[in-house]
């Protein structure tokens, strides 16, 4: 009986793990937006939930929603940046350096415009600025135009990150052989 009750009790702890790394497998994009003087300002990034090692997909758009054109001036470029943070501390940002170039860009009555403005959109591959690994938690993802006077451009969404369902396995056969060895003591 005591046997039969062991295997239970492995066959619920791995339903129980096969539950929570399978959690974020079907999530829908993540997205916020902010709306100012007529103008969408829209983030997004592919999902909310991320297992370490996963990529995150990012992209920022602004959309014209009145009926005036509407035109940003820029001392530099990239015009845009995205910024990640945890607790309140930069962990992450996609731009670190900018072209003494000046650019501009005009909108019309219900155009848009996407950032980054590149063919494949802008990855974060979940490490840090010194190129490590970031920590388990939650943290926030950041997109808009980056030049001091557009600050209220900025639209966030929060994302996690959680251990890999290998990890998750293991920290659950883990416990399950600690709790049948102080059983048998």
């Amino acid at each position: 009986m005591k046997r039969k009750n062991e295997r239970k009790a492995i066959l619920l702890y791995v339903f129980f793990v096969l539950a929570i790394t399978c959690q974020n497998c079907a999530l829908a994009v993540n997205w916020n937006s902010i709306e100012v003087n007529d103008v969408e300002y829209y983030v997004q990034t592919d999902k909310s939930v991320y297992e370490l090692g996963e990529n995150v997909e990012m992209l920022y758009r602004i959309t014209n929603l009145g009926e005036e054109s509407v035109t940003y001036n820029f001392g530099r470029s990239p015009e845009w940046n995205f910024w990640v943070d945890k607790d309140g501390d930069n962990t992450w940002k996609a731009v670190n350096g900018w072209w003494t170039v000046s650019s501009e860009f005009t909108l019309a009555t219900g155009e848009y415009i996407e950032f980054p403005n590149l063919s494949e959109p802008l990855i974060w591959d979940l490490r840090d600025n010194n190129g490590i690994p970031v920590q388990l938690g939650d943290y926030l993802v950041t997109g808009g135009l980056d030049w001091g006077y557009y600050d209220f451009t900025k639209v966030s969404v929060p994302i996690e990150v959680i251990p890999e369902p290998t990890t998750i396995l293991l920290m659950a056969i883990g416990t399950l052989g600690i709790r049948l060895n102080k059983q048998k003591i």
